[in-house]
């Protein structure tokens, strides 16, 4: 890219001949730009449970008072995200009995939204579990 490009010279003023050092720098000139899909992958990432915004900043070597206004944006809605929907919360209610089961694990999980209900298992992945939450909501 012509961006990544810098030319720096020093030209003697008086008479002809050498015209003296050209360095010529390629890479990045410090300053990126980033697509807005890129960003709002980033941003998402943020929004995982036990994430860590300077972990995650560090990662994408970017930093994290930048993720920081990224986040800002999309809160107010100048970063467009993808799959908002997934991203909101559902109402929960807490019905029948409380607590875990005595070795430790999680039990199952259930999903009503409307006239749907979802059983979760304790394994299930939530990535996967957002994308099925996105499809139920897209078909009712």
């Amino acid at each position: 890219m012509d961006g990544d490009v810098q030319t720096y010279g020093s030209f003697p003023s008086d008479g002809e001949g050498y015209a003296g050092r050209i360095d010529v720098v390629t890479g990045p000139t410090g300053r990126r730009r980033w697509p807005e899909h890129v960003k709002a992958a980033i941003v998402l990432e943020t929004y995982h449970d036990g994430a860590s915004v300077a972990d995650i900043a560090r990662r994408h070597d970017i930093s994290p008072p930048q993720l920081h206004a990224w986040r800002r944006a999309a809160r107010d809605g100048l970063l467009p995200m993808p799959d908002e929907e997934a991203l909101a919360f559902l109402p929960v209610s807490i019905s029948g009995a409380a607590g875990d089961p005595p070795d430790g694990r999680s039990g199952p999980l259930t999903l009503e939204m409307g006239d749907i209900r979802i059983h979760v298992p304790p394994t299930f992945d939530a990535t996967h579990l957002s994308r099925v939450i996105a499809a139920v909501r897209g078909a009712s």
